[in-house]
């Protein structure tokens, strides 16, 4: 019985930006005695499941973005009678689709760190479980990356997990639903065991491949002091700390190692904490912007950020630190008007911003907006390539739509141009 690990991917280009960290992390939870994993990572090259014997095990991890893949993937496996297993945010949330398109004969929902060492004998003792329940597990049990494994010289960042979970309540995003709004923080000293076998396999360019790496900020605390709730305030403390431990920790790792990673713009209302970013060599961050306006920020439950002018002082003090900001803005937003492009392109340029995206809003599963939606969608029975548009991912890639539903004031003409 061997064991594969498969990301699935319709395109592959030979290399790849950021390593797919959950392979190796799966790869480091499965037990000697089933051997080394063949992983597979379908952004360098396409899986072969003609190479599948009867009786192996193929762990497909998905979501929502590359599912379609996964489940022909899946198909083709359970067809060389190999054990098909699939796992990941969109298994998580879909666990009969990977059943019924994907071929699963079982489906991991939450965290795989603990129980895939289960699902591993269960395969072996032809009594797969239809869906393992394995839920958010604490950061002491999650398992490092077994990165010897890693190709060499395909990869151009590294990725290492630090924190998981979002206290935040943002309407587009599925993580504080699917991951949790306590943040489960790891000890730094399993951090940088990792960045140092990674340095060691030449790495200097690493991911902090966080949900949000600021988990607790100024607000929270002064929150927790006005309720006089103790605990609460001691507990947020004890989390900023262990932040702090974590970044001094990183200024001690060879200087050549560049950090990126993911926070939220409080804090640039903590300037303790950006001049620690600074130290440990934390020289990027992407900043969820959105919108530029106060109507904007609500439309999307994000009314902690700032807005007009006050953002664009706010982001410059990202770089006042030395912390270079990639700002993601969100396009299509019902309060959107014609005028909320230009607007947005201002405050871009004026923010001394390194890098901007710019996405339309989408409704993904798991987030209040795509529950909005499909609620909305109900008396709607279009269907492209036979299949409802409520379920889009499941529509070929080339026939998709670029606007889910119509905007209250312009078209979508407008919005695309």
């Amino acid at each position: 019985m061997k064991v594969h690990l498969i990301n699935p991917s319709h395109i592959s280009f030979g290399t790849a930006v950021i390593t797919p960290r959950w392979l190796y992390v799966l790869a480091a939870a499965t037990p000697a005695r089933f051997g080394d994993p063949v992983i597979v990572d379908e952004t360098l090259a396409l899986a072969d499941c003609a190479t599948l014997e009867p009786g192996d095990v193929v762990g497909i991890g998905i979501h929502t973005a590359n599912a379609l893949r996964g489940y022909e993937i899946g198909r083709q496996a359970r067809a060389r009678g190999a054990w098909v297993i699939f796992g990941g945010i969109h298994a998580t949330l879909y666990p009969e689709e990977a059943h019924q398109l994907g071929g699963a004969h079982g489906v991991v929902r939450g965290d795989g760190d603990v129980v895939w060492q289960t699902v591993l004998d269960d395969c072996a003792s032809r009594t797969v479980k239809h869906v393992y329940e394995a839920g958010r597990i604490e950061a002491d049990d999650f398992a490092p990356a077994r990165w010897s494994l890693l190709p060499r010289d395909r990869y151009m960042w590294a990725s290492v997990q630090t924190v998981r979970g979002c206290p935040k309540h943002c309407s587009f995003c599925s993580v504080w639903r699917t991951d949790g709004q306590r943040p489960r923080q790891r000890g730094s000293d399993a951090v940088i065991r990792e960045l140092v076998d990674l340095r060691r396999l030449g790495f200097r360019f690493v991911l902090l491949a966080d949900d949000n790496f600021y988990p607790v900020s100024h607000r929270d605390l002064e929150l927790a002091a006005a309720q006089g709730n103790q605990q609460r305030l001691q507990q947020l403390t004890a989390m900023r700390q262990e932040r702090f431990e974590l970044m001094q920790a990183l200024s001690g790792l060879p200087s050549d190692m560049v950090f990126f990673t993911q926070i939220t713009m409080e804090a640039a209302e903590d300037p303790e904490f950006l001049a620690a970013m600074r130290k440990a060599n934390i020289k990027g961050a992407l900043v969820g912007i959105e919108a530029v306006t106060p109507q904007g920020l609500k439309d999307v439950y994000k009314d902690f950020n700032a807005a007009g002018e006050d953002l664009v002082e706010r982001l410059r003090v990202f770089r006042a630190h030395g912390v270079h900001v990639l700002g993601s803005f969100i396009f299509g937003l019902p309060s959107d008007r014609p005028e909320t492009f230009e607007a947005t392109i201002s405050v871009a340029q004026r923010s001394e911003l390194a890098f901007a995206q710019f996405v339309m809003l989408q409704p993904f599963p798991g987030t209040v907006d795509f529950g909005r939606w499909e609620k909305n969608m109900q008396e709607d029975d279009r269907q492209i390539a036979g299949v409802p548009l409520t379920r889009y991912w499941l529509i070929p890639g080339n026939q998709r739509p670029k606007i889910y539903s119509p905007h209250p004031v312009m078209s979508a003409e407008e919005i695309c141009r």
